[in-house]
C-alpha cells in the first residue's frame, strides 16, 4: 500500500523568528560587538602606556649612567632629543648637594602627548661625587 502526501494545511502559527525576534537579536549582536571593541581599544591603550613607561625609564636610567661615567657632561644642560629614543625630550640638572664634594644629579625625560597617547614625564636624582675631587685628587693638589 501506497501513502499519498497530501499537502499540509498552512497553520497561523508557522515556524521561524517574527520581526521583533530579528530586531532584539541584531541589538544584542552590535551591543557585544561594540564591547567587544571597546576592551581592544582599551587593551591597546594600556599596551601603549606600559611601553612608553618603560622607554621612559630606560632613557633616564641611559642618561643617567652616561652622565655619571662622563660619556655625558655632568653639566646642566636644556632639553635634548634622544638619538635612541625618537619622540622623546631629555635634560639634565646639576646641583648642590649642601654637602662638601656631592651633588644632586636629577634626569628629566619627557614625551608629548598626541591625540591617541597622553604625555608622559618620569625623572630620576641620584647623589653623585663631585668629579672634580677626583681630578684634583690625581693631580696631587
Amino acid at each position: 500500500m501506497r501513502k499519498s502526501h497530501a499537502p499540509e494545511t498552512v497553520s497561523s502559527q508557522q515556524a521561524g523568528f517574527t520581526l521583533l525576534e530579528v530586531v532584539i537579536a541584531v541589538a544584542i549582536l552590535l551591543g557585544s560587538i561594540t564591547a567587544l571593541f571597546q576592551l581592544l581599544n582599551l587593551g591597546h591603550r594600556s599596551s601603549m602606556q606600559a611601553k612608553f613607561r618603560t622607554d621612559a625609564v630606560m632613557l633616564a636610567e641611559t642618561i643617567m649612567n652616561e652622565a655619571l661615567a662622563g660619556i655625558v657632561p655632568l653639566q646642566s644642560s636644556t632639553e635634548e632629543e634622544s638619538d635612541d629614543y625618537p619622540g622623546w625630550f631629555w635634560s639634565l640638572s646639576v646641583e648642590d648637594a649642601g654637602v662638601d664634594d656631592l651633588l644632586e644629579v636629577t634626569v628629566l625625560v619627557r614625551r608629548e602627548g598626541t591625540s591617541i597617547t597622553a604625555e608622559h614625564e618620569y625623572s630620576v636624582t641620584r647623589l653623585a661625587r663631585d668629579p672634580q675631587v677626583f681630578l684634583d685628587a690625581a693631580l696631587g693638589e
